[in-house]
């Protein structure tokens, strides 16, 4: 059990810690000339780790970087003070961070009378209350008297041994606190494992620079092991990175991410924060040992009487559901709240959206994976690369969860069989509406966007299925029902088998080239061609070319190959013309008109594949 020291500086935590485990945690040469405690310093013995944090409000960063929610919380205070405001500050950090067990040391016993230690623990009482610590039971100890802390060790075994470790399914991750190198091993980083499990000899990889590294052996609580859990104090050996390039603040973690700025949290306000909360008030923003300046943003008619909000960093953040975020003023340099965190993004919340995030979020802050999962697949909401990365599940544990429910995937997004076949239902309705005599609709059918009632990623999906089934039919890119189909009147045939031979290539000919091939009036052919399309067989580029819709799906096919091949994911127009063997005139009228349909994007002198074609 790793044991988290906590309280106002100079009140005795790294007396206690080295008369507990006979080690000085103090490794500094600053912190033994000033004889206060400025970084974490650790100690362990037979099944208790201590975290001795800082007690100084100047190194308050350093203390919330040493606590983590599945800890013990040893709250010190010295008898001759009393509760000061460091020690309510700190006991505040320990709630918002989420630890939920703890006990109390009352040091420096012989210095005050037997009334005034009846008063400190009236105080300790009152300080607590409400609070995980309100029923812990307080030890008196005294440096004088080394066999005080006899009663305060035997407690902290037992609690150790029945402490209950947090079984999880979600991946390794360990919070990077100290770096340095081991002569003859190589680099090591320790830290506390936030989640998951590692072994010796895995793949693991750092944040924020996504490199690939390698585990080649580890301690646990200063213990050679093989394997290290959510919890453990670990130390890694690593292989893959320099010294240099591993500090406090980053994350070793079991899957590369890319960390989040935009962090939705259940915020709760600290009670010693007196000021009123201001939206996108500047605040520092604390993750386990990273930091980040940031501003809070707060999110309105949050779920019942929550008070939701967005904070937004200026670097990333390696957050997940479920972790805890500290907040603190940057003007007062004061713990104003934080929270458990809901929802991660990459990127902030659309203003103009906060209605449908807010219902996201809801879907998220769902007591358990389970629960957020059904709830997200029945509004239609449910992406799986999305849901695995904000709760950080293991493969093993997403697999669980979609067999545990008859599902259908597309395009990541999952759904029931029934929600399925209620979207087979109303497309096929929709097309037979259409398809209606009554409906005001001069191509006879619809497109793949006249589809609104219809879930964007399951059109085209539903549609294909239909098509399969033959409960629809598709002439260019129109969809009909077969009885509804619309026939081609003969003149209309007759140009239609003359021209889509001419058609059927990569760079389709000019309506002048194929009027003077077909030795026809160019006006009329144009009239002719452009009544082909409203029938959804021909599709009109512009410049006078006209393109068969599975001609354009060819090419738009290499257009997407090209960019998967490319480590930027970008093409040029010259790349494009000398891989389709296009002409460059006619490339720009293509490439254009793809980005005229959403599928590419130009940037510059390249372009970027925004979404699947559609013709």
């Amino acid at each position: 059990m790793i044991i988290t020291l906590a309280g106002h500086v100079d009140h005795g935590k790294t007396t206690i810690v080295r008369a507990l485990t006979g080690v000085d945690t103090d490794r500094l040469a600053e912190e033994k000339a000033r004889g206060l405690t400025i970084d974490l310093g650790f100690a362990y013995t037979d099944h208790l780790g201590f975290v001795d944090v800082p007690g100084h409000q100047k190194f308050i960063h350093n203390m919330v970087a040493g606590v983590a929610a599945d800890q013990h919380a040893l709250l010190v205070i010295a008898a001759d003070d009393g509760p000061m405001p460091q020690t309510q500050e700190h006991l505040e950090i320990l709630s918002l961070i989420g630890i939920r067990q703890g006990s109390v040391a009352l040091t420096k016993c012989d210095l005050v009378s037997p009334d005034r230690l009846i008063a400190c623990h009236d105080e300790i009482r009152q300080l607590t209350e409400q609070t995980f610590l309100q029923a812990a039971p307080i030890f008196q100890t005294s440096a004088q008297d080394t066999s005080s802390y006899a009663a305060l060790g035997e407690h902290l075994q037992q609690q150790a041994a029945i402490h209950q470790r947090t079984q999880d399914d979600t991946r390794f991750r360990l919070a990077i606190d100290r770096a340095f190198t081991v002569k003859g091993a190589g680099v090591v980083v320790t830290g506390t494992v936030h989640s998951g499990t590692i072994r010796e000899g895995q793949q693991v990889y750092h944040f924020p620079s996504e490199k690939t590294l390698r585990v080649r052996s580890m301690r646990v609580e200063d213990q050679p092991a093989s394997q290290s859990s959510t919890g453990d104090r670990c130390a890694l050996n690593l292989a893959g990175a320099s010294l240099e390039e591993l500090g406090r603040g980053d994350w070793i973690t079991e899957q590369p991410t890319q960390g989040a700025y935009a962090i939705t949290i259940k915020l709760d306000k600290a009670s010693s924060f007196s000021r009123p909360l201001k939206h996108w008030m500047p605040v520092h923003a604390y993750h386990a040992t990273r930091h980040s300046t940031a501003r809070l943003a707060l999110l309105t008619a949050a779920q019942g009487q929550q008070t939701w909000a967005e904070v937004i960093c200026d670097t990333p953040m390696a957050c997940h559901r479920g972790d805890r975020l500290v907040l603190r003023d940057q003007a007062l340099d004061a713990t104003l709240g934080g929270g458990e965190v809901l929802f991660v993004s990459a990127t902030q919340v659309n203003r103009r959206n906060t209605v449908e995030h807010r219902e996201l979020v809801a879907a998220y802050a769902a007591r358990d994976a389970a629960e957020s999962f059904r709830t997200l697949m029945l509004q239609l909401r449910l992406n799986m690369n999305l849901f695995q990365q904000v709760w950080n599940l293991t493969d093993s544990a997403q697999a669980s969860l979609l067999a545990g429910h008859e599902t259908e995937i597309f395009d990541d997004l999952v759904l029931s069989k029934a929600q399925w076949q209620a979207t087979l239902d109303q497309c096929l309705e929709t097309v037979e509406a259409a398809c209606s005599p009554t409906a005001q609709n001069d191509r006879g059918g619809l497109t793949v966007g006249d589809l609104d009632a219809v879930a964007k990623p399951l059109r085209q999906p539903a549609l294909d299925a239909l098509l399969k089934t033959g409960e629809i039919t598709k002439r260019g890119a129109i969809y009909f029902i077969p009885r509804a189909e619309p026939s081609l009147s003969a003149e209309l045939l007759e140009t239609w088998k003359q021209v889509e031979p001419l058609l059927d290539q990569l760079q389709a000919p000019s309506c002048g080239d194929m009027a003077k091939k077909l030795n026809r009036p160019l006006a009329k052919l144009e009239r002719s061609l452009l009544e082909l399309a409203k029938s959804g067989l021909l599709i009109p580029l512009g410049n006078h070319r006209f393109y068969l819709p599975r001609r354009l799906q060819e090419i738009a096919d290499v257009v997407q190959a090209m960019t998967e091949q490319t480590a930027q994911g970008t093409m040029t127009v010259k790349d494009f013309r000398d891989k389709t063997g296009i002409g460059r005139n006619v490339a720009i009228d293509v490439l254009e008109f793809f980005d005229k349909k959403g599928f590419t994007r130009r940037q510059g002198n390249e372009r970027i594949v925004i979404r699947p074609f559609s013709p």
